[in-house]
């Protein structure tokens, strides 16, 4: 029987060492090891059945742009430390099959592997989690507007806000407080890392 191909890749080198650590000693698969960075010409490389992804949080939007744009790909499964914030529009569009927590033993991860290639899905029970709902109140209360979803958007296409201003048709000053309120809403310190947020929660998609 010819060992299954399976890239293991992270936004870290100790981080993909790891997992392929996790994964060695199956003599029913073989392991590639490389860099998120380096994913399309990985692939291209070493032709996997399956491929594995640890991502951190901060990249996360950007690992799954990278994915989308890749295009077709075998089927994909997402180690990430928070998996209820993983499992979004965005993951299920470039094709992720599997979300696991980042320490998933072998066993799980094999499992998932194993489901994907049988056109299933396996979700951590993080992801299934029920909000408080206290936790629901404080999220209501921090809702995008419908405008403050549109400036958001544009925020992601890289839009200043001279721009989003002539396209809405409303001053910049006004843009400066949708932005405001945006960065507050979603905790970020930063344009970009209010984009970021967005897409991790599904508000947006790049």
């Amino acid at each position: 029987m010819t060992p299954a191909r399976v890239l293991v890749v992270a936004d870290r080198d100790v981080d993909a060492a790891r997992i392929e650590a996790r994964l060695r000693g199956r003599p029913d698969v073989r392991v590639a090891v490389g860099s998120t960075a380096a994913l399309a010409p990985l692939i291209d490389e070493h032709s996997p059945s399956a491929v594995i992804i640890a991502s951190t949080e901060a990249r996360l939007a950007s690992t799954l742009q990278m994915l989308a744009d890749v295009g077709r790909l075998p089927p994909v499964v997402l180690l990430a430390g928070d998996p209820h914030a993983a499992w979004t529009p965005a993951a299920r569009r470039a094709g992720v099959r599997a979300v696991l927590d980042r320490d998933a033993p072998a066993e799980e991860i094999f499992a998932a592997l194993t489901a994907a290639a049988a056109g299933l899905f396996t979700l951590h029970p993080d992801v299934f989690r029920a909000r408080q709902p206290a936790m629901l109140a404080a999220v209501e209360d921090r809702m995008l507007t419908t405008r403050e979803l549109e400036v958001l958007e544009m925020l992601a296409e890289g839009l200043s806000n001279q721009i989003i201003a002539r396209r809405l048709k409303i001053s910049t000053y006004t843009v400066k407080f949708h932005v405001a309120s945006i960065l507050d809403k979603l905790g970020a310190g930063s344009r970009t890392e209010a984009v970021t947020t967005g897409v991790r929660r599904g508000l947006i998609s790049l």
